[in-house]
C-alpha cells in the first residue's frame, strides 16, 4: 500500500507525530514549568483518528507525550488499539515503525512497565536531569528535599523496571533525556553518564530552550553541547556518529561501554532544515514547531462522527503551508522583541516537548 509523501514549503516530509495525551504533570521542572489547569482532553476515538490520518499522510513514527502521559487514563487502551491496527496489513497504522513514550519515570512501576511492553510500546525515554537528590529536587521544582530524594529513587527504580520489562537499552528501547542548565545541574554531567553507562543506556543532553515564558529563559543559562562533549572527552573515548536526517540527536559512541552519548542542540546547532515533526496537543491543536506562538484548532474536524477525508485534508493543508525555522533565526527574532511585542511560546508540557 502506498503512502503520500507530504511535504511543506521547505520540502520537509511529515514523518513524526508527537501526540500529547495530557497537559498536566506531576513534576514542575524549572525548564518546563507546566501550567496545570484543566483542558477538554480529546477522547480515545479522536486520538485514534488523528493517528490514522497522520499515517495516511506518511507518518511512520509516533511519540506519545504530555505533560506526563502516564497520568492519562486513556494510555493503555490507546496503545492496545494501535497494537491491533499495526497487525492489519492494509491499515495505514501498520506503517508505524516506532511508537515511543516520554515520561519523567515517577509512575513507571513494575506493573506499568510490563503493561506498556505488553501493549506494544516500542521505546521509552525517561527525563532525568540529576543524580544528586538536592539538585534533582531543584530541577523538578520540589522544595521539600526529603520528598525530592524519594521521588529520585522512585524514578531510578522506574528505569530498572522498564529494563526488566523488556525495554532493552542496548537495542535502543530505553533512553534518558537530561536538560542541562548552566550553574544549576551542569555538575551532574559525569554522574549522569556514569549512571547510564552502567546500564548501557543512551543518554541525550539537551540544551536549555526558550519554550514557554514562565521559565525566564536567558541565553546565558544555556550550557552548550560542544562544551559537554569537550568535558566528556577528557574521561571517555568518544567516536562521533553524527545526526541522521530528520532526527534531533547528534550521537557519540562510548568505546569504553556499550552505549551512546548524544546532544540535542536546538540553540547552538539548529536542525530546522529537516525537521519532520507535527505536534498535536491533548485538546486538539496542531503545532508545526515547538516554538510556534499559537496552534491551529482541529476540533471542528474532530467532532463525532469524524469525517476522515476532511480531517486528512485539514492536516495536509497545515503541513503544506508550514515554513517554520525559528531556531535558525532565534537570535534575530530575539533582537527585535520588546516588552510590547514579546514572543509568547506555549509551555513545553502543553506542546508535548
Amino acid at each position: 500500500m502506498g503512502f503520500k509523501q507530504l511535504e511543506d514549503n521547505r520540502k520537509r516530509k511529515l514523518k513524526v507525530l508527537r501526540l500529547s495525551l495530557k497537559q498536566n504533570c506531576n513534576f514542575s521542572c524549572i525548564y518546563c514549568k507546566p501550567e496545570n489547569y484543566s483542558l477538554d482532553v480529546l477522547n480515545i476515538e479522536q486520538f485514534k483518528k488523528l493517528i490514522l490520518v497522520s499515517c495516511r499522510l506518511g507518518v511512520n513514527s509516533l511519540r506519545i507525550t504530555g505533560g506526563e502521559p502516564l497520568l492519562s487514563p486513556q494510555l493503555d487502551e490507546l496503545l492496545y488499539e494501535i497494537k491491533s491496527q499495526r497487525l492489519e496489513e492494509s491499515n495505514p497504522v501498520a506503517n508505524l515503525q516506532d511508537i515511543s513514550l516520554t515520561t519523567n519515570g515517577y509512575l513507571l512501576s513494575k506493573k506499568k512497565a510490563n503493561e506498556l511492553f505488553k501493549n506494544g510500546l516500542d521505546r521509552i525515554t525517561v527525563s532525568l536531569d540529576a543524580i544528586d537528590p538536592d539538585i534533582f529536587s531543584n530541577m523538578i521544582g520540589e522544595e521539600n528535599k526529603i520528598i525530592g530524594k524519594e521521588k529520585l529513587f522512585t524514578v531510578l527504580e522506574g528505569i530498572d523496571h522498564a529494563i526488566n520489562a523488556g525495554f532493552n537499552p542496548k537495542a535502543g528501547k530505553l533512553k534518558i533525556n537530561a536538560v542541562i542548565k548552566k550553574e544549576i545541574n551542569d555538575n551532574q554531567i559525569f554522574e549522569l553518564v556514569d549512571f547510564a553507562k552502567k546500564r548501557s543506556i543512551e543518554i541525550r543532553f539537551i540544551e536549555y530552550m526558550d519554550v514557554g515564558i514562565s521559565n525566564n529563559w536567558q541565553p546565558s543559562d544555556v550550557f552548550f553541547s560542544e562544551r559537554i562533549i569537550r568535558l566528556l572527552k577528557k574521561k571517555h573515548r568518544l567516536k562521533e556518529y553524527g545526526r541522521k536526517e530528520g532526527q534531533t540527536a547528534n550521537r557519540w559512541y562510548m568505546s569504553d561501554s556499550n552505549s551512546f552519548v548524544s546532544t540535542i542542540s536546538s540553540i547552538s546547532n539548529p536542525f530546522c532544515s529537516d525537521c519532520n515533526r507535527l505536534r498535536i496537543t491533548s485538546d486538539g491543536y496542531a503545532y508545526t514547531c515547538l516554538f510556534s506562538n499559537e496552534g491551529i484548532n482541529l476540533n471542528p474536524w474532530l467532532s463525532l462522527p469524524i469525517n476522515l477525508h476532511e480531517l486528512e485534508n485539514k492536516i495536509k493543508s497545515i503541513w503544506e503551508a508550514r515554513e517554520d525555522n525559528y531556531s535558525e533565526d532565534r537570535f534575530k527574532v530575539l533582537e527585535k522583541i520588546t516588552d510590547k511585542n514579546q514572543k509568547i511560546h506555549p509551555s513545553m508540557s502543553y506542546l508535548g516537548g
